[in-house]
């Protein structure tokens, strides 16, 4: 009789560990959502073409509480920008070719500047350090933490002294990890759902002009089904919220599946998704919660919001 009692337990297990080990051999699961909104800026202002000369990533802004992550969010973005973009041909006019005969014609396609140059918040930072103007930098963020904007006469002085042509401004709105059981016998976990949600925003100026040319956040999720108690990175999930935003720059290609512009998600597997997350966010999150849908069309929010 014990035997017997033992034995539909015995069957449990045995599955279990079957069951386990085909999900190891098909590999680990992933889901992403991501929704990219982009500021609107009028004609007269907006960024109409690639970046050109050179490029500099400030620190991120980040929320109270989340400032250990603001070397992490500028490291991930000069990443993103240096290996991330694609850039989508533009056609430049038609070309004869001689030996093909007289009248024949073929577009011809010009890639991307080469000439474009992205510096990481190191290398702003010792150029700074190099002629000595760290407190012009301190009195530049200064002024933009209080007003939510960069001076003209900053951005041009950035311009002349180490030869900016445009200043990256990362933030971190909110970024969230956790993770969830999915499948356990006898109190040992064999399934977990790790998950990161974040909301990160990118304004580009024009150091020559003293404009703000462009400004977006996007919203990302990410859910692995892993059996080991593995996180995933939130660089990983920085680089991937960058190119998502990237992706909506001038002469870029548009991004992949499963990619979300202006609130619009037309992948079902990803709203499916969207909706489980947000009501694991709603047993889940902690106090405080996210803090994009407060700040509205202020990308980077002054620290007095």
């Amino acid at each position: 009789m014990k035997r017997l009692r033992f034995k539909p337990v015995l069957q449990l297990v045995v599955l279990s560990m079957v069951s386990v080990s085909l999900l190891g051999c098909s590999g680990t699961l992933e889901q992403e959502a991501q929704t990219v909104r982009v500021s609107p800026v009028s004609e007269q202002y907006k960024l109409d073409q690639k970046l050109q000369g050179k490029t500099y990533i400030l620190v991120a802004e980040t929320s109270t509480g989340q400032e250990q992550y603001r070397y992490a969010v500028s490291d991930s973005l000069a990443r993103a920008m240096k290996e991330g973009g694609k850039c989508a041909p533009n056609v430049e006019g038609i070309a004869a070719i001689p030996f093909l005969g007289a009248d024949s014609r073929v577009e011809v396609a010009r890639i991307c500047d080469a000439s474009h140059e992205v510096l990481s918040f190191t290398d702003f930072a010792n150029r700074l350090n190099e002629k000595g103007l760290g407190y012009r930098h301190a009195e530049m963020k200064k002024f933009y933490k209080e007003n939510g904007m960069f001076r003209k006469a900053d951005l041009q002085f950035l311009a002349e002294e180490i030869g900016a042509d445009y200043l990256v401004l990362p933030c971190l709105l909110d970024i969230r990890r956790w993770s969830q059981g999915r499948l356990s016998v006898g109190g040992v976990k064999f399934l977990n759902t790790q998950i990161v949600s974040g909301m990160l925003g990118m304004e580009i100026w024009d150091t020559k002009a003293g404009r703000k040319v462009f400004s977006a956040t996007s919203d990302l999720t990410i859910a692995n089904e892993k059996i080991r108690e593995q996180p995933i990175s939130v660089e990983e999930a920085f680089e991937r919220a960058w190119l998502g935003i990237i992706s909506q720059l001038p002469g870029q290609l548009p991004a992949g599946e499963g990619f979300v512009a202006d609130g619009e998600n037309d992948s079902p597997k990803m709203n499916e998704h969207a909706e489980a997350n947000t009501e694991a966010d709603e047993k889940k999150e902690p106090e405080g919660g996210a803090v994009g849908s407060l700040v509205g069309m202020l990308v980077c929010p002054p620290k007095g919001l």
